[in-house]
């Protein structure tokens, strides 16, 4: 990775975002209507870095020369989303395999629309991104939770307790999200490969929401659930997009990869019922930008985020023990545990909100087994972080007495 101080890019400015709608600021805003104009939130996850100048400028020429008609996607875009995953994460996939969405949500609603019927039961590892659990519940389909063993400050997925949830004739699906949302784990080859086996005993298809697997740390490497075997890309869904990787997520576009004929086939017209099409046309030309002249910006704010994500495992380490930090192995989102401050969950949310203006997510919106967490955004300028962490510094001391070493 690139020298922090030799960034062709600049990771330094940003946009106070409230009249564009940007539903991370209008949020903080909801939580506390007095916070100071001049604070950056940490919660919903785009980045607050400005937007790549190669994909700037591809939009603006795309604009200037053509009409913003209804638009499929073409040869030439499908086959640059190959190539990056080929190029990327060695996933040898076929232009046909795509059918591009507005967004992996939507796609993940689909999955379960469209492979699961009311009543099914859908297993999830939890705690995992929210809309997990409102795409299985809002459709009259059952969660079966496979709660990740919390050790050491890592997680771990329990595959007796996966084995014995998919014994059931009930459960149909698997939605994974690899790498994992809110812990930023890059699961391993064994991890997927044993998760596979247990799939294919009990007949259980796997949706993989892969949005967070193009910034990865420390020597890890995402693997592509498809790419596991022959036997699992026929009975996978794999959900991609440049959308986080890039912070084009306005843009409503997402790729997703279904091997299996049939399957492709009954999702797509399980969208056709719903009147849901493809993707945004200037989402499909922002991501055919990103993955063919981004991959320089990508390289400098995986350096950034890195060097932020350092930042908050420093501070809150020399609070000795009162918070832990589970370092991300992918993405900017930070989960960091609470528990040993002994400060009721409520009181802390609201201490952060009001009293800190330090506005992160709630780990309870994750499971209950994310209460005592909270999740942190560090996509922003080192500067905001800092001053974010200096203001939670200030009030620790002045409201609890909690002081760091």
């Amino acid at each position: 990775m690139k020298e922090v101080d030799k960034m062709r890019y600049d990771f330094d400015s940003y946009l106070n975002r409230r009249e564009t709608g940007s539903s991370k600021w209008l949020n903080m805003d909801s939580r506390n209507p007095n916070v100071d104009r001049d604070v950056v939130p940490m919660s919903v996850a785009d980045m607050d870095f400005l937007t790549c100048t190669e994909i700037n400028e591809e939009i603006c020429n795309y604009v200037n020369s053509q009409t913003l008609g209804y638009s499929k996607p073409v040869d030439s875009y499908l086959q640059t989303v190959v190539d990056f995953f080929r190029e990327h994460h060695n996933y040898s996939a076929e232009k046909d395999w795509i059918v591009t969405t507005p967004g992996i949500v939507s796609a993940l609603a689909t999955s379960v629309n469209a492979f699961t019927e009311i009543g099914d039961e859908v297993i999830i590892f939890t705690p995992v991104y929210h809309p997990f659990y409102e795409v299985i519940e809002g459709q009259k389909r059952v969660i079966k939770e496979c709660p990740l063993i919390y050790n050491n400050n890592a997680y771990s997925i329990n595959f007796e307790l996966l084995e014995k949830l998919a014994s059931s004739s009930k459960v149909k699906m698997i939605l994974f999200c690899n790498p994992h949302n809110p812990g930023g784990i890059v699961w391993s080859k064994e991890e997927l490969i044993r998760i596979e086996e247990i799939a294919v005993k009990y007949d259980l298809l796997i949706v993989s929401d892969e949005i967070h697997s193009d910034i990865v740390f420390k020597g890890k490497k995402h693997m592509v659930f498809g790419s596991i075997s022959e036997t699992i890309g026929e009975r996978c869904v794999v959900c991609t997009a440049a959308s986080k990787t890039f912070n084009i997520a306005g843009l409503q576009c997402s790729n997703i990869f279904i091997k299996n004929e049939d399957l492709r086939n009954e999702f797509v017209t399980a969208n056709v019922n719903i009147g849901l099409e493809r993707a945004n046309i200037l989402g499909m030309v922002a991501t055919k930008a990103a993955y063919e002249k981004g991959l320089n910006w990508l390289d400098e704010v995986k350096t950034i985020i890195e060097k932020n994500n350092n930042i908050v495992e420093k501070f809150f380490n020399s609070y000795n023990n009162l918070f832990k930090v589970m370092k991300p192995e992918a993405s900017f989102l930070t989960w960091v545990n609470f528990e040993n401050l002994e400060i009721e969950h409520e009181e802390f949310m609201k201490f952060l909100d009001i009293k800190c203006e330090f506005f992160v997510n709630d780990g309870l919106s994750f499971g209950e087994n994310g209460k005592y967490f909270i999740r942190i955004n560090t996509g922003l300028p080192t500067k905001k972080l800092e001053e974010n962490l200096e203001r939670l510094k200030k009030y620790l001391k002045e409201c609890y007495n909690v002081i760091s070493k």
